[in-house]
């Protein structure tokens, strides 16, 4: 609705408003006090030029031709728009059930916009209670659905079918694919300047961007690759394919598989800060 239609019906609903009082209604629709102001002040010149209003000293009154401008707004807003949502219902479900609301509140406070709707509609209450029967019908389908699918899934599950899992790709990420790999070989693909200019040389295979790497070097390829927030890289690990994209790392494979990966168990911070003091106490004595 226009803000000068809003001002119609306000002014329709409360006869002999004055200015203060539709301002009060209107300023926290703006940030500061001044602007509503200035907008008020601008609609009501235009809708008394126009004829839309009249004063009777400081009261305001919608006029016959007021009424019959919110009348068409009306009805192009909300009895229009309800009456093409209803020719495809199931797709607009949403949309139908806020302009329904729509029109049961204003239309409890407005005789003239509920009479409107009445004449102009081209719904009636039983097309809506047949909506909500094939609504119940759709959900007991898809509640069927969802359970075959349930089904499906554990299946796949016991065949080992392709899955996935998305993680942040952060330094426990980098510390799974490292155990995960048992110090195999992995290959990384990229074309990433940032992740190429930190690689030693002979990681790379001569002439390409792919880097191979085997034993303690993956946990120092995978640290290296987590120090990178933006690194883009697919990795290659035994029976696994890691993307590194925006922060994420995609991990598809075998469900087992990723499973495994997703369930490895991590280094205890705890241990491994004690393990670093022991360390360097060690260097200490030494």
């Amino acid at each position: 609705m226009t803000f000068n239609n809003s001002l119609l019906l306000l002014i329709k609903q409360n006869p002999g408003v004055d200015f203060n009082d539709l301002l009060a209604k209107i300023t926290p629709r703006y940030k500061n006090p001044s602007s509503a102001k200035s907008a008020l002040m601008r609609s009501l010149k235009d809708m008394t030029s126009f004829g839309l209003i009249k004063r009777e000293g400081s009261k305001l009154l919608i006029t016959d031709k007021g009424l019959a401008s919110m009348s068409i707004e009306m009805k192009d807003k909300l009895v229009l728009r309800l009456n093409e949502e209803m020719k495809h219902p199931l797709s607009s479900i949403d949309d139908i059930v806020r302009l329904l609301l729509i029109l049961s509140q204003r239309g409890s406070q407005d005789k003239d916009l509920l009479n409107n709707a009445k004449e102009n509609s081209s719904f009636t209450i039983s097309d809506i209670e047949e909506l909500r029967k094939e609504i119940r019908a759709k959900r007991k389908h898809l509640k069927r659905m969802s359970l075959l699918l349930e089904q499906q899934i554990e299946k796949l599950k016991e065949i080992d079918f392709n899955d996935s899992a998305i993680l942040p790709f952060n330094e426990e990420v980098a510390e799974r694919i490292a155990l995960f790999s048992k110090g195999q070989k992995i290959v990384v693909e990229t074309k990433d300047s940032d992740v190429l200019s930190k690689i030693p040389e002979h990681w790379k295979k001569v002439g390409t961007d792919i880097i191979s790497v085997e034993g303690e070097n993956i946990n120092l390829l995978s640290q290296l690759l987590a120090g990178l927030l933006s690194a883009k890289a697919v990795l290659y690990l035994p029976g696994l394919k890691v993307t590194l994209m925006a922060g994420k790392a995609t991990i598809v494979g075998p469900y087992k598989l990723v499973k495994q990966f997703s369930e490895i168990k991590l280094s205890e911070p705890s241990l491994v800060v004690e393990e670093k003091k022991v360390e360097e106490n060690s260097a200490r004595t030494i």
